[in-house]
């Protein structure tokens, strides 16, 4: 026995389902997209970091008068950087240095930077 009115029910709610799917993986694709987009950004964000500190150990390592202004570049996980140490001398008092560090770098997310800014002192003055 068949119901007369039961025939285009069904076909309405396999309509009704495809849409509520269809509306559901759409969210959860443009969610993917920008999760793997936070991601990208977090990474190249802790390469910078990383980056930095390195650098400014190195800087750190040096005699107080070979701290000078330098550029150079790295490359970490295929994503290229640009470090640049900026040393400003006698700043902000007498035989004091600031150096800040900059690390640049231009990804998915656009152009980006890095900065770390710290003061060395000579403690050889007289």
């Amino acid at each position: 026995m068949k119901r007369r009115g039961s025939r285009g029910g069904s076909l309405l709610e396999v309509l009704a389902s495809m849409a509520l799917f269809a509306i559901v993986a759409s969210s959860i694709t443009a969610l993917s997209v920008q999760t793997i987009r936070r991601t990208s950004e977090n990474r190249h964000g802790t390469g910078a970091a990383l980056l930095a500190q390195q650098e400014m150990e190195r800087v750190r390592a040096l005699d107080y008068p070979n701290i000078t202004n330098t550029s150079s570049s790295a490359m970490m996980s295929n994503q290229s950087y640009t470090i640049s140490t900026g040393v400003q001398t006698d700043v902000p008092a007498a035989n004091m240095k600031t150096i800040t560090v900059t690390v640049s770098w231009y990804g998915p997310e656009g152009s980006k930077s890095y900065v770390l800014k710290t003061i060395y002192t000579d403690i050889t003055a007289s």
